[in-house]
């Protein structure tokens, strides 16, 4: 997919989008039902290893996309943050990573409680996870969601699973960052 293919792909997602850069990063930010998002544009160039079970010689890639009751710059560094971590530490961009320490070169606001980041399969759409289909490649979508020492701990001591199940049992607005 050309640059020009995944900002019209990422438009049809998040209509309207705006083009940014962080230290040499393409990012687009939006709304979505109202709040800031941000989403990482040539992520998913990067090869962190993904193909498709069904057939091997299909590389999977993806864009984070970030979405919070913050400033869309802010979402924007945090992406290109995850992308960094991801990089570095050579993990494989798939729902379930865990991302310690995430905000660590991220500047957040004062009260913030976010930390760390998990990626999960996006919990925006009523349609499901956004794809875009290619010849030997798929282009997903995939949330980056930032979490609390509290969750981050749940997740890595008991589970993703279990994690997921405690947040929508009490009904945790992962939007807000400032949350208790």
């Amino acid at each position: 997919m050309t640059g020009n293919e995944l900002l019209a792909w990422i438009d049809t997602i998040f209509p309207g989008i705006e083009l940014s850069l962080v230290d040499d990063s393409a990012v687009a930010t939006s709304t979505h039902q109202d709040l800031p998002v941000a989403v990482t544009v040539g992520f998913s160039t990067v090869d962190t290893g993904l193909r498709l079970e069904a057939d091997p010689s299909t590389l999977v890639g993806c864009e984070l996309a970030v979405k919070g009751g913050v400033d869309k710059q802010l979402l924007a560094q945090t992406a290109i943050e995850a992308t960094r971590i991801i990089n570095s530490f050579g993990i494989p961009a798939q729902p379930g990573v865990l991302l310690e320490n995430l905000f660590s070169n991220v500047e957040l606001p004062p009260g913030a409680t976010v930390g760390h980041g998990f990626l999960r399969e996006p919990d925006l759409f009523y349609k499901g996870t956004p794809v875009h289909p290619e010849e030997g490649k798929l282009t997903v979508l995939l949330e980056l969601v930032a979490l609390t020492d509290t969750e981050y701990r749940i997740a890595s001591e008991q589970g993703v699973e279990i994690l997921k199940q405690q947040l929508r049992r009490r009904s945790v607005d992962i939007t807000d960052w400032f949350r208790g």
